[in-house]
């Protein structure tokens, strides 16, 4: 019992850290304010997580085990390149949407201030994957296509970055933000590169 209320209590930490470490990045999150979230002293804290680094670390940990399991769900599953790339971006944004600490973690990789570690290895992966979904179908796309007439590295960035901005709209409360809107902004982004969802796959 005491083990799984040590437990508890650690995920508790974590969920707070992710917090914050998602709304003010590495740099500018404190240990202190992630003690008030969970009603711990600063001590108590500690007891479990040394260092702001090591919160950091252990929840890059997570959402890399976490974007492992869904890489290869999607890859067993795909039945076309086209399938697997939206498949990922989707993934993307609604692991963002719907797990604090996924936005953490991707908000700590993508930040200068994070000490040398994991962060950039998780993004950096996220990055290779959907380029090699993006290449595998331009060479199943007609040569003029929106997504054919593109370096993947362009389309990656542009598919992040709208994960990115309408996580950020989310957080910030954006007026007219609602899970229809976001929706229909990815219709009209995958539909525009030709990334509208199939609905069956031929063997």
């Amino acid at each position: 019992m005491k083990q799984a209320r040590a437990m508890r209590t650690r995920d508790q930490v974590l969920d707070a850290a992710a917090e914050e470490f998602a709304l003010h990045g590495y740099a500018g999150t404190n240990l202190a304010t992630v003690a008030v979230r969970t009603g711990m002293t600063k001590g108590a804290l500690y007891g479990h997580f040394p260092s702001k680094k090591a919160l950091a670390d252990e929840l890059v940990s997570q959402s890399t085990e976490t974007w492992n399991t869904i890489g290869r769900s999607i890859a067993e599953t795909a039945c076309a390149p086209e399938t697997a790339l939206r498949a990922l971006v989707l993934a993307v944004s609604r692991q963002m949407k719907h797990d604090i600490r996924f936005r953490a973690a991707l908000r700590l990789a993508a930040d200068c201030t994070m000490p040398a570690g994991g962060a950039p290895d998780l993004l950096d992966r996220i990055r290779r994957e959907m380029a090699a979904a993006a290449r595998d179908t331009q060479q199943q796309q007609a040569p003029y296509s929106p997504l054919a007439t593109q370096p993947p590295d362009v389309v990656v960035h542009l598919l992040l970055t709208v994960a990115y901005g309408l996580s950020f709209a989310a957080e910030r409360g954006a007026p007219g933000r609602s899970p229809a809107t976001t929706d229909k902004v990815w219709e009209l982004l995958l539909t525009a590169l030709q990334l509208e969802e199939i609905s069956t796959c031929h063997n």
